[in-house]
């Protein structure tokens, strides 16, 4: 009795901590604007002041730096870039055409809203968006 008692309580601070708990997002990138640049985002919550952001890129164009941000809203509906614009790295890809780059942003992982990942043709070209993925909520 004072077992099952127990294991009911365990479940049922799991689960309200799981509820409670910061999202893993991700997003599959479709290329844009008849580019071959697809790829991949993830958004993983580090502490209770920070998100780790990994974002991999194929068929771009190799030994290219594609600067790149998280924004609020999607892909069709564009929106601010979530935290300061220094943070995100730029991603310089390969002689494969592969890049990829992971950065810490000073903001907390969301636990909801709508956001979305897009990849700038360059930096000199920051309106010609090659690449583009509409974040979602991944469960941890």
């Amino acid at each position: 009795m004072i077992r099952a008692t127990l294991t009911a309580c365990v479940v049922a601070v799991s689960a309200v901590v799981a509820a409670h708990a910061p999202m893993k997002w991700s997003a599959t990138l479709a290329p844009k604007g008849g580019t071959t640049i697809a790829g991949s985002a993830t958004v993983d919550p580090a502490g209770a002041s920070k998100a780790t952001v990994t974002v991999m890129l194929t068929g771009a164009t190799p030994g290219a730096t594609y600067p790149w941000h998280i924004h609020s809203g999607s892909c069709t509906s564009a929106g601010g870039v979530v935290g300061p614009a220094s943070a995100y790295t730029p991603i310089t890809v390969g002689a494969d055409g592969t890049g990829k780059v992971t950065v810490t942003l000073p903001i907390a992982a969301p636990d909801e809203g709508n956001f979305y990942v897009n990849i700038h043709k360059s930096a000199k070209d920051m309106g010609t968006i090659v690449s583009c993925g509409n974040l979602g909520m991944a469960g941890m």
